[in-house]
């Protein structure tokens, strides 16, 4: 033996306990792993030793590289070592098994010069944290527990936890495990800390894992056979009333969780319904535990009569769980207990956001309630009439509201909106709105229209709404020859007329346009609404004073019927045609003028220009000819229009007719 291994005698040895305590340690003496003694006393025997060398380099049986012992297989062997009740001392050596266990652990080093190897961790694994969930179930297991009876286990827990309490539900032995399921999250904590801490007749600690777990069900014909047993004695047929109340804590299920907070549970007692107790009226569901109500969509077709229900003091955390609810005409409900009546805090605002779903509740949480207002549309003699395009309050305002608007998109589809000026008083007021959303393609966006969005839901200030609010004859028009060019389909407008008399019209109208932009094949559509207030002119006729004009994006159902009509294709804007032809007018019944006169009235000089200006921009002849056009049909501009046609189809107007100065 080399001074090598005296020097590293204090070091190249397994510390039991830590320290510089060495391997052995005898009465008085203490021997080192060099001991070259042959022959010692041990109690009433003599042991002789061999002489030896220890050595930390494994035996391989002549391969290289020996074998390896992980960090890991040496937690575990302890962690089972300890599992069989192992609890903490100071480096007790048990004989038997040959093996060292509790203490401070060991550190292991490889050899002469090898390197360190990392320290295992002390203690026991990190225990898992519970989480108070809405159904709060537990699940308590003893490793080995199977050695005890159940008496000496649980009166051992309660004593240790005391003064808390705790109700075991399930005990089962599984292996050499026993567990059960306990609902209360204090005494969870509680036990959970209990791991290790009390002392079993043997001397070893028992282990307590304590871990989130619901109680196993399976759903099955039989289970459902146990649930109809135990709905028997719970159906009062007199009330048609099915109570459930606590239905997991029936005696008669007390060795199987059948929790109805489980949906599949819920399902099966549904079915159970459908099929025993069709004619249900009365349903009682309280303390059971439910947090989720999506299942509750299909109680209308299990329960198709079912007119009361009680669910109270569960875990339904909103308001909004109730839609599921929406297809029962429930006209009693009872929701104390739960969490969604403790967010609500304004009694008002509870009837309310409750009657919004069930409108036929009476009595609510024990409370009675107004009669709700509404009707009944379920007869036949009172069916709503059938919707309609457009409405027109007085049939005599149809020529002028057609005439008026024909005349009008024929001017504003024009590359020149300038004669619009006649169309407006001389005070009226005009805004814009826009709705855009990020989401939406760069084709899509409406940023043509951003600049003059006067959203007041965006706007909030005084001045800056008031600087997007356009007033006047000249800032209207002005703003409107700014929008892009526009096609108008005259196929998808709706109008309702609400509101015609001498003095005032309110019209709304809303459709599909396309915006006319230079080298785009595929111009994108838009939606419009105009809500228009039209009053008399100065020199006769209507004006608008006042417009508002929303812009969107259109539906796919617009977008699969815009434009689809051969006449609509061409909008309010004839096509541009070459300076010796014309295109036939678009529109198959123009107006009188761009400002309507009442019926019987003789146009003024402003109207005449009005129509000198339509017929110009219609059949792309100069103005000259226009006159000279309507003069012919005394004024009359379908037939003026109408002689255009025909007359174009014939070739027969002059070259010069199209000559624009």
């Amino acid at each position: 033996m080399s001074n090598r291994g005296g020097k590293n005698r204090g070091r190249n040895n397994w510390n039991q306990g830590g320290g510089g305590r060495k391997f052995y340690e005898a009465t008085g003496n203490n021997y080192s792993e060099h001991d070259d003694r042959t022959e010692r006393d041990r109690g009433d025997r003599k042991v002789t030793d061999v002489k030896r060398r220890v050595s930390f380099k494994p035996f391989n049986g002549g391969r290289k590289g020996g074998i390896k012992i992980s960090d890991m297989q040496i937690r575990a062997h302890l962690e089972d070592d300890e599992a069989m009740g192992g609890g903490g001392g100071g480096g007790d050596y048990d004989g038997d098994r040959r093996n060292f266990k509790g203490g401070r652990g060991f550190n292991r080093h490889g050899g002469r010069g090898g390197r360190k190897s990392p320290p295992l961790q002390r203690g026991y694994p990190k225990k898992p944290r519970l989480v108070n969930g809405p159904t709060s179930w537990f699940e308590v297991k003893i490793p080995y527990g199977h050695k005890y009876e159940k008496d000496f286990i649980l009166r051992s827990l309660l004593q240790a936890i005391q003064p808390q309490l705790f109700i075991p539900h399930y005990w089962k032995v599984e292996d050499t495990a026993v567990s059960f399921y306990i609902e209360d999250f204090t005494a969870a904590e509680t036990l959970q800390r209990m791991d290790r801490t009390i002392g079993l007749p043997d001397g070893r600690k028992m282990i307590v894992i304590v871990r989130n777990g619901s109680p196993q069900c399976t759903v099955n014909e039989q289970l459902k056979e146990r649930m109809k047993l135990a709905m028997v004695k719970r159906y009062n047929p007199a009330t048609k009333a099915l109570n459930l109340e606590k239905f997991h804590a029936d005696p008669d299920l007390a060795d199987i969780h059948c929790a109805l907070t489980r949906p599949q549970i819920m399902m099966a007692a549904f079915d159970v319904i459908k099929e025993n107790i069709p004619d249900l009226e009365a349903l009682n569901l309280n303390d059971n535990k439910l947090h989720m109500l999506d299942h509750f969509k299909l109680l209308d077709k299990k329960a198709p009569n079912l007119k009361i229900l009680y669910m109270a003091n569960n875990k339904i955390p909103y308001v909004t769980a109730l839609d599921s609810l929406k297809n029962l005409a429930l006209v009693e409900i009872n929701l104390e207990g739960n969490q969604l009546k403790e967010r609500i805090k304004d009694p008002t605002v509870y009837v309310s956001e409750v009657r919004k779903r069930l409108p036929k509740v009476i009595k609510l949480d024990n409370m009675d309630l107004p009669p709700p207002i509404g009707f009944d549309v379920e007869d036949d003699d009172n069916k709503l009439p059938p919707a309609k395009a457009s409405f027109l309050c007085d049939a005599a305002g149809a020529d002028i509201v057609r005439q008026f608007l024909e005349q009008y998109f024929i001017i504003y589809d024009s590359d020149n909106r300038q004669p619009l000026l006649e169309a407006y008083h001389e005070h009226a007021m005009i805004s814009l709105t826009v709705v855009n959303s990020p989401a939406q393609t760069s084709q899509q966006r409406l940023q043509a229209y951003l600049t003059y969005n006067r959203n007041i839901s965006i706007k909030r200030d005084l001045e800056t709404r008031c600087r997007y609010l356009k007033m006047g004859r000249l800032p209207v028009v002005s703003f409107l020859s700014e929008l892009p060019n526009t096609k108008h389909d005259p196929q998808s407008f709706v109008v309702d007329l609400t509101l015609f008399t001498p003095q005032l019209l309110l019209l709304t109208v809303t459709g599909v346009f396309k915006e006319r932009k230079p080298a785009v094949i595929n111009e994108p559509y838009r939606s419009f609404q105009r809500s228009l207030v039209i009053v008399p002119g100065a020199t006769g006729g209507f004006c608008i004073r006042n417009e508002v004009i929303h812009i969107n994006n259109t539906t796919r159902l617009q977008d699969e019927k815009a434009f689809k009509d051969p006449v609509s294709s061409q909008g309010f804007q004839p096509s541009a045609a070459a300076s010796t032809s014309a295109a036939v007018p678009a529109v198959a019944a123009p107006i009188a003028a761009a400002v309507p006169v009442l019926p019987g009235g003789a146009p003024d000089d402003n109207t005449k220009l009005q129509m000198v200006q339509a017929m110009a921009t219609q059949s792309n002849m100069n103005l000259e000819w226009s006159r000279k056009c309507l003069e012919e049909t005394n004024w009359d501009y379908e037939r003026a229009a109408f002689a255009f046609s025909e007359l174009h189809k014939q070739n027969r107007i002059p070259p010069e007719a199209f000559v624009k100065p």
